[in-house]
């Protein structure tokens, strides 16, 4: 009889073993196929929200995010930034400077790629179904504290929202919130080209 048992207790496990397996492979899935489907498009444009409950003075961030391939500038009232696909410029209005760096580190790390690249290695992912929306949760053991929850827009595979919530404190940390979206639009290819005479008295601070 506790042979019995045994089998059905192990037999339990395997199957509740390969269940989050499988919610894994799919959150990844999904992932993959948003930034494929970004990747496949002419043009992508995100107008957002940024939000906190940490004091700081950027916050509500309202601004536009147009991505190119891999490429993409930011447009919000006090911090811009511009990816040529080589480097990022970091351009800070209040202090007229300018950070460039070689490294993809953006203020933002919102594009499909990037949130693919992020969660695809060392998070524990699940994915919810809902109408026209799949809600991912994602977690890892080196930030315990903190939850992820990214939800995808299942007919055009858009990023709607994100949000990093510190669950110690009960807070939000960030929430990218779409608040309109578009793609295969018509876009300068200029806009994804830093030029460094738009900013004659700005400081500029090379990174690496």
């Amino acid at each position: 009889m506790k042979t019995k048992k045994n089998i059905f207790i192990i037999s339990l496990f395997l199957l509740i073993s390969s269940l989050n397996i499988h919610a894994q492979e799919s959150a990844i899935e999904i992932l993959e196929k948003v930034k494929k489907n970004s990747l496949s498009l002419n043009n992508e444009y995100y107008k957002f929200r940024i939000y906190s409950d940490n004091e700081n003075s950027l916050f509500p961030m309202y601004g536009e995010f147009y991505i190119q391939d891999l490429k993409y500038f930011i447009d919000t009232n006090s911090i811009d930034q511009v990816y040529d696909g080589k480097k990022i410029y970091t351009i800070i209005h209040e202090n007229e400077e300018i950070i460039v760096d070689r490294d993809n580190n953006t203020f933002l790390n919102f594009t499909p790629n990037q949130i693919f690249n992020y969660f695809s290695n060392g998070f524990d992912l699940s994915v919810k179904k809902e109408v026209n929306k799949f809600i991912i949760s994602a977690s890892n053991n080196l930030e315990s504290n903190l939850a992820y929850n990214i939800t995808i827009n299942s007919n055009n595979l858009s990023i709607e929202e994100i949000i990093i919530t510190d669950l110690i404190n009960n807070k939000i940390v960030n929430s990218f919130l779409t608040i309109t979206y578009e793609f295969n639009l018509s876009v300068p290819s200029s806009l994804f080209k830093f030029d460094i005479n738009s900013y004659e008295n700005y400081l500029i601070v090379e990174q690496n």
